[in-house]
């Protein structure tokens, strides 16, 4: 055989022998640490993110729980940082958790130098401490919602288990310390409130906001839905199923005229005794009237009665 062709045999013997070698899969074992030594997310190639910002894109979540529980693409270290997983020796893996940077390396130079993984935070914004139980001032009154806009939390320090949200109302009417504008912007928290306690999905409100160090917050979750009157003047509807909750012999529900342009419809949607039983459950003839699809207010309370009933109940839960 001529040197020339023996050569560029041995030539592509070796590139065959080094594909194949890069092309095994190896036993990569390792440490990867954080902080606070939890959490961490181990994948190859990226894989779990690739889907999911596809699966966002595409709103297709089909084949996502069995890729995030494939051992062959992602794992986590245990308590003391140690891992295992296998993949090529040309796959990257990725090291991430929430709020830290992610770090990535390759499979051989992990095996070659023993790397071990240390991931650093990501910079964040603290959170304001506050230690003030009682608002240095409290300002009670009707608004009109200007804007409501979902605060970004994910550059906070820490996790929060609320959504928080920067609320800008037009002051109809105050019933008690005067505020130096018409309108106010203050700090709304809310956890997963059901849509008719979220405060958002309404033009009107009654709510109560508290200036605790320096800042306007609104107290959580206090706030009642206002509508106008006939005669011009702030009342609420009655739900029926918050009844039980009042157990006040004062303040009950009175006749009230609401301006003609309060009312609710019926979901056209349901069956005849699907309607029914909404009628007799958030809609009962005591409280309401059933005309033409649409629901009409006949009781509630005056946003004044509201202010006392709320300044009963609420210091009582909170001496």
């Amino acid at each position: 055989m001529e040197p020339r062709l023996l050569k560029k045999i041995i030539f592509l013997l070796l590139i065959f022998f080094t594909i194949i070698c890069r092309s095994q899969i190896v036993t990569v074992q390792g440490i990867a640490k954080d902080s606070l030594n939890n959490f961490i997310a181990i994948s190859v190639n990226d894989t779990i993110r690739k889907f999911r910002d596809k699966a966002f894109k595409d709103k297709n979540w089909e084949g996502y729980d069995k890729l995030a529980n494939n051992k062959n693409f992602v794992t986590m270290p245990d308590s003391l940082g140690n891992y295992i997983i296998n993949a090529k020796v040309t796959d990257t893996l990725y090291f991430y958790k929430r709020k830290y940077i992610t770090q990535k390396y390759k499979v051989e130079d992990i095996i070659k130098n023993k790397i071990v993984v240390d991931l650093k935070p990501m910079p964040c914004i603290p959170f304001k401490t506050c230690d003030q139980r009682i608002p240095s001032k409290l300002y009670v009154f009707v608004g009109k919602k200007i804007n409501v806009e979902s605060v970004d939390t994910s550059q906070y320090c820490g996790e929060m288990m609320d959504s928080e949200y920067k609320a800008e109302y037009r002051i109809e009417q105050e019933f008690s310390e005067h505020y130096p504008s018409s309108t106010i912007i203050f700090t709304a928290y809310d956890h997963n409130s059901m849509k008719e306690y979220d405060f958002r999905n309404y033009n009107n409100i009654l709510v109560f906001v508290g200036e605790y160090c320096g800042d306007l917050i609104q107290l959580k979750y206090q706030f009642f839905p206002v509508y106008k009157t006939a005669h011009g003047k702030w009342a609420a509807v009655i739900k029926p199923r918050d009844e039980h909750y009042y157990k006040q012999d004062k303040f009950k529900p009175t006749n009230i005229i609401f301006d003609k342009s309060v009312s609710f419809d019926l979901p056209d949607h349901l069956s005849p005794q699907q309607i029914t039983q909404l009628i007799e459950y958030k809609f009962p003839e005591k409280y309401y009237k059933i005309k033409g699809g649409k629901v009409f207010p006949i009781m509630g309370r005056s946003a004044e009665d509201l202010v006392k009933l709320w300044k009963e109940l609420y210091y009582k839960e909170n001496k």
